[in-house]
């Protein structure tokens, strides 16, 4: 059975609670999401929300495939305010999850896990992909 570092299962564990957040503020913004926009940009929210639960599934397979415990803590939960602040405030938090990957991506090299470094790419690229709706949601390009 592979094995991985406390460094690269802690910081896979980090993931992990971010996306367990990501799932909860996602989910939660679809279903507070008032105004002209609403409807489509809560349904952006809940598909997100989807994706996220899948990366989070991935990451405690593979935490407990390297012979670490997948936690069940919860990152911080930005709620409230209008959709505009709901986008912004995703948007955030998928910019700090991209910077997350690369460092997971660049460990699982350094430890030479191939398997590890590639599902932090896929994710990595799923992030990105978000950040990039999200920006053209709010009209940042």
């Amino acid at each position: 059975m592979p094995k991985a570092s406390k460094e690269l299962l802690d910081a896979m564990n980090e993931a992990l609670s971010e996306e367990l957040a990501s799932i909860i503020q996602y989910l939660y913004h679809h279903i507070q999401a008032r105004g002209m926009d609403s409807a489509a940009i809560g349904e952006v929210f809940k598909g997100l929300s989807m994706i996220e639960m899948n990366h989070a599934y991935k990451l405690a397979e593979r935490i407990d495939l390297l012979g670490g415990q997948p936690t069940t803590a919860i990152g911080p939960i930005r709620l409230g305010g209008d959709l505009r602040k709901m986008l912004e405030d995703n948007l955030s938090a998928e910019y700090e999850a991209i910077e997350m990957y690369q460092r997971l991506v660049a460990l699982a090299e350094k430890e030479g896990d191939p398997v590890t470094r590639r599902l932090m790419e896929d994710i990595l690229g799923d992030t990105e992909s978000h950040a990039d709706t999200l920006e053209n949601l709010l009209e940042k390009k």
